[in-house]
């Protein structure tokens, strides 16, 4: 049966005894909520039925004694024509839940079965229908007759939090779906998409916690990539954060949040990881922020628990490509290079233009000593940034002398842009770094701390900055970071 189509509801004709055998033979400790399929048939309709999948994720990963695979590695069986067992077996898993999500007007119908893995047999199988102002209701009801039916055990405050559901005001849910439709896809169109839906969210009901936690995510991540300078991103992102912290502090994704802003922009790092693990109690299951805090752990040289966060992450999230980027870049900056090669270059298979892992690939290349091959990894990298005259500076630079003159070439590009745009200022350091020209890298690293700029959070390990080691202006940017040198 192809995944993320509804099947018949199985009701008396699974004999109860043969039904109480299987469960006492099999323990479900993990399982994957596939993608629910959109009875509607209406296109238009699609973020509805994403909303829903992704809110009954979100609840049954709150469970610590249950393993919930993420969202990006569930979203990637929408329309698959493998089989359960087949799914089951590539994502590790004991059970999967299937199902499908009809709107009609203001009433909401999902109808749920929580199916064996292996056998492919159904275990359990239930619909649930309210208003749409309920459905917040209905997705925590869903979960727990779920939770009930596996016998996982559940936390009093994990108990506590599955009740947590109010009536929402049905306008306000469809803005939050919608924006949060967009805000995936990490682009600038979708990330300004996404803000105008949250925001109408928020103004509809200023209550709802999840709009607020929306935008701040919205304000970091336009900072985190490039989009705008921080100092005019963080402050609109803390400030959303807090407010939705004050409404719901059980809201893993604030916490996450919060932990951003106090890492990337405050240089809080003791705060940082106190908000990261906060978040981490709250949704054992979230791989988004044993990823960042994997990621946290690395920049601080915690090698050990590094290890043991990003397998966490990986064992939630196996298909997320992004995560997988990510798990090379820390291999770069561990000097293990070829591993990293060879996982970034598995990466780019899958994706071949994905631009973060062209920049990781770069960085390793760059160790190696491989320049011919790190050179065309930049270009490929500025190239699928849109950045078509700094690709094509590397390029005139390269013949000249060399890797060397086509960075100096690249840096001298981007310093004229930055007197008309804004520029991140690491992005110009790191290709003087590259150039071998310290000086200059320092001095552009100094504006980037002036502006509080994210990528310097790995200003640690980082492969750019090798060349920087031996200079004391460096460790004194270090401490002015709060890095322990």
């Amino acid at each position: 049966m192809a995944a993320g189509g509804a099947r018949a509801i199985v009701g008396p004709e699974v004999p109860a005894r043969r039904r109480r055998v299987r469960e006492r033979r099999r323990r479900i400790r993990s399982l994957v909520v596939l993608p629910l399929a959109n009875l509607s048939h209406d296109p238009e309709q699609e973020y509805f039925t994403e909303g829903m999948t992704d809110a009954l994720i979100s609840n049954l990963a709150k469970l610590r004694d249950l393993r919930v695979i993420s969202r990006t590695s569930a979203m990637r069986y929408t329309g698959t024509s493998k089989t359960l067992p087949e799914i089951a077996d590539e994502l590790r898993v004991d059970a999967a839940v299937e199902g499908s999500v009809m709107r009609a007007g203001m009433r909401v119908r999902i109808t749920a079965q929580l199916i064996d893995a292996a056998t492919d047999n159904p275990i359990w199988a239930e619909s649930y229908e309210r208003d749409l102002k309920d459905v917040l209701l209905l997705q925590s009801k869903l979960a727990r007759a779920i939770a009930a039916k596996i016998q996982v055990a559940i936390t009093p405050e994990e108990k506590k939090h599955l009740a947590q559901a109010r009536a929402v005001n049905p306008e306000a849910y469809e803005a939050y779906l919608k924006g949060r439709f967009h805000w995936y896809k990490l682009s600038r169109e979708h990330l300004d998409k996404a803000l105008v839906y949250l925001e109408l969210a928020r103004d509809k009901d200023p209550n709802y916690a999840l709009a607020h936690m929306g935008i701040a995510y919205v304000w970091l991540s336009r900072a985190d990539i490039g989009l705008m300078p921080p100092h005019e991103a963080f402050p609109t992102a803390k400030a959303e954060a807090l407010k939705a912290l004050e409404l719901d502090d059980t809201l893993a994704e604030v916490h996450e949040v919060l932990a951003g802003v106090k890492l990337l922009y405050e240089w809080d790092r003791k705060g940082a990881e106190k908000e990261f693990r906060r978040a981490i109690k709250l949704n054992p299951n979230y791989a988004d922020v044993h990823m960042m805090y994997a990621d946290f752990l690395i920049s601080s040289w915690r090698v050990k628990e590094w290890e043991v966060e990003m397998g966490r992450c990986l064992q939630l999230d196996p298909l997320n490509f992004f995560f997988q980027c990510f798990q090379g870049w820390h291999l770069v900056y561990q000097g293990r290079y070829d591993e990293a090669i060879a996982q970034l270059r598995d990466n780019l298979r899958t994706e071949p233009n994905f631009p973060a892992a062209h920049l990781g690939l770069w960085g390793a290349l760059h160790g190696k000593r491989m320049f011919k091959e790190a050179l065309q990894e930049a270009k490929t990298f500025f190239t699928l940034l849109g950045d078509h005259e700094v690709a094509e500076a590397l390029q005139r630079g390269s013949p000249e002398a060399g890797y060397a003159a086509a960075m100096s070439a690249a840096a001298e590009k981007l310093v004229a842009r930055s007197n008309e745009s804004y520029v991140p200022a690491v992005r110009i350091a790191r290709m003087y770094a590259h150039a071998g020209n310290k000086d200059c890298a320092l001095v552009w690293l100094e504006k980037a701390a002036e502006q509080r700029e994210t990528p310097l959070s790995h200003l640690r390990v980082g492969w750019d900055w090798t060349i920087l080691h031996d200079e004391p202006r460096f460790h004194s940017l270090l401490r002015r970071l709060n890095f322990e040198s």
